[in-house]
């Protein structure tokens, strides 16, 4: 999980007096308790995979249930979306049940793949006494119904914009985009949303391109396709989505109804599906994640598109 600074990690247990020692190495300079040199994010992550690796050991097969509770709270992002990957490929017939405050972490087992759209509850409030008073399994697209239903647009607006910052975030990480840097590192919805677009866009023009080249007609059709309805979803969003900012910030002459924002929850939902695998429900990606780009592809295989011409 930490392969892109330390692919050559070891490390090593070794019996002492009255305990199991453990070292592992930093950046080869030598065999030291992970306390001494490592951050709690790194060491949180050395705990995990210890578990994992133990359960693996003693189980083998049977291991098929576990439950981690919180903890990734402080490993970051980067990582995160790596354990996700790590758990996905290294455990596929365990099943895991995750707690967590973060929905970050939420949004990228989501994306990896790791868990299904209706995998999840989502506990907003609770008491002692009563336990959970309001809860769902729903994913973010029946929330925002939810609230249309009941009339509330501005919470439908929030909760719309919300998903989509931190889905264009995911899109660009995964489809290799070009986004203007920021030293802040605070991108809004425009720094990332059209460079998501666009990367997808590129990918399957390129994807088409490629097909024909080996002649490949009816992976060109499949890809032609595609392309289409991503066109088609991707005009979509251009009609009326300024609504989204005029329901969240305060205008007075705003006054929008369930009837006028519904088509902008459908546009963009029928958008987001096309950065999505039907079969698997993993977001698509570019791999490899550096160098010269190879295939545009989701994790089941459903989706693979070539991306390299023939010579």
């Amino acid at each position: 999980i930490n392969h892109d600074d330390e692919s050559e990690f070891t490390a090593q247990l070794k019996p002492s007096i009255g305990k199991l020692g453990f070292d592992v190495n930093f950046y080869g300079r030598g065999h030291f308790p992970p306390g001494a040199y490592h951050s709690e994010g790194h060491q949180d992550g050395m705990g995990l995979c210890l578990y994992l690796a133990l359960m693996h050991h003693l189980l083998g097969p049977a291991f098929t249930f576990a439950v981690l509770d919180d903890v990734l709270m402080s490993v970051d992002a980067g990582h995160r979306r790596e354990v996700s990957n790590l758990l996905k490929s290294q455990f596929p017939d365990t099943q895991f049940v995750f707690t967590t405050h973060d929905e970050i972490w939420l949004r990228h087992m989501k994306s990896a793949g790791l868990i299904k759209s209706k995998g999840f509850a989502h506990f907003r409030t609770w008491t002692v006494e009563m336990g959970p008073t309001e809860w769902n399994d729903r994913s973010v697209w029946e929330e925002i119904d939810g609230e249309l239903k009941k009339n509330n647009v501005k919470p439908a607006a929030a909760l719309l914009r919300h998903f989509l910052e931190h889905f264009a975030a995911e899109a660009c990480d995964r489809l290799r985009a070009r986004v203007e840097f920021r030293g802040d590192a605070q991108f809004t919805l425009g720094d990332l949303m059209p460079n998501a677009i666009a990367a997808l866009g590129d990918g399957f023009k390129k994807g088409k391109a490629v097909a024909n080249s080996w002649n490949q007609q009816p992976a060109v059709q499949e890809i032609a396709d595609r392309e289409q309805q991503f066109a088609t979803a991707r005009n979509a969003t251009n009609v009326d989505q300024w609504q989204i900012n005029a329901a969240i910030h305060f205008n007075s002459w705003e006054n929008l109804q369930r009837a006028d924002f519904q088509p902008v929850v459908g546009a963009f939902h029928a958008l987001a599906d096309m950065f999505m695998c039907e079969a698997c429900e993993g977001m698509l990606y570019i791999s490899p994640d550096r160098g010269p780009k190879s295939s545009l592809r989701c994790d089941c295989a459903r989706v693979i598109i070539n991306l390299q011409a023939k010579p």
